[in-house]
């Protein structure tokens, strides 16, 4: 592919995400000071929380813990201090993690921190908290290995989660990258039919944190709109979208994510969903996940749509890694907030 437009690397990063998730997963954690904890709030914002979404499926599948992904300054009020609050931010920086923090400080609750730096790694070892400090220098979108496998292990050794890892899965992701990054992979097959489209991409709940994942990365990465919605809860609303405006319709290639996993209901629900929406949109993409856990199959899906949002990039002429507007953005805030 052409160098001159992904002028910083980010081919190189996605070769390396199995390497890096290796990595992740045998970073040794601290443990917070008590281990029964019955509401966990995950602190994050954008590739720092995409974690905490696939955490959750496994958390609801396996316990009792209510667990909830915060991405705002404040916190929920159902937090005391017998919660446990983690605050992820890969840079340290993050504002809203960091006001969050604060907040949890306030209220007297346990606190664990995964950061590579920055002010949430100085107050972490200034107030004594437990903190993992990760790798720096990736853009934090592309540090989810770091940023998922020690928070998967904290919430395994608290006994939260049952899903168990063995270094095959890390084989597999090896196996899945060096595929998509052939030429005329899937991922470029698919990149090229999503190229002036807007992909509409449905999936059922277990797969939530994947499609959420193919979204922001499109957004960021291929600089293109991607929406998202999942089956059963859009055949109560969205499925009535598709009649209008007529040039959008015309402009939109429906993605399915369809896989064993779904009960007898939901797999009826896809099939009838796919037959009305092909009244309107005649085009559509259909992925299977692959692999033998639920974790392998949402991973599986992650690292395609990586790969799906690098191309797309190349494809639409534009860097990858680059964030011009999100830049600007924060930039300006610095300004009035002085």
């Amino acid at each position: 592919m052409d160098t001159r437009i992904d002028k910083h690397g980010m081919r190189e990063i996605l070769l390396n995400f199995p390497k890096q998730c290796r990595e992740g997963f045998n970073i040794q954690i601290p443990l917070p000071g008590k281990k029964n904890f019955k509401k966990i709030c995950m602190c994050g914002m954008g590739g720092s929380a995409i974690g905490g979404d696939i955490l959750k499926i496994f958390v609801e599948r396996d316990s009792q813990v209510v667990f909830n992904i915060h991405r705002d300054y404040n916190l929920p009020s159902y937090i005391d201090k017998e919660s446990l609050v983690i605050a992820v931010s890969y840079s340290g920086n993050t504002e809203e993690t960091v006001s969050a923090y604060k907040m949890a400080k306030k209220t007297g609750c346990k606190i664990w921190v995964l950061t590579s730096n920055g002010k949430l790694y100085k107050f972490a070892k200034k107030d004594k908290i437990p903190a993992v400090q990760i790798p720096s220098g990736l853009p934090p979108r592309c540090a989810l290995g770091y940023l998922f496998f020690p928070c998967f292990n904290l919430l395994r050794k608290l006994g939260i989660i049952k899903e168990s890892v063995t270094p095959a899965i890390f084989e597999k992701f090896e196996k899945y990258v060096l595929s998509f990054s052939k030429n005329n992979s899937l991922a470029y097959t698919l990149a090229e039919k999503i190229l002036n489209r807007v992909p509409i991409i449905y999936s059922e709940n277990l797969y939530y944190p994947a499609i959420l994942r193919w979204k922001t990365q499109i957004a960021e990465n291929s600089k293109n709109f991607a929406f998202i919605n999942v089956i059963p809860e859009m055949n109560h609303n969205e499925i009535m979208s598709w009649h209008f405006p007529e040039w959008f319709i015309e402009k939109t290639i429906p993605i399915y994510i369809k896989s064993s996993d779904y009960n007898s209901r939901i797999k009826k629900r896809f099939e009838v969903t796919e037959k009305i929406i092909s009244s309107f949109q005649k085009e559509k993409i259909i992925i299977n996940p692959k692999g033998k856990s639920l974790l392998e199959k949402i991973f599986y899906l992650i690292i395609l749509g990586d790969w799906v949002s690098y191309y797309l990039a190349l494809l639409n002429k534009v860097d990858p890694t680059e964030i011009r507007e999100i830049d600007l953005l924060k930039e300006s805030l610095k300004r009035k907030g002085k």
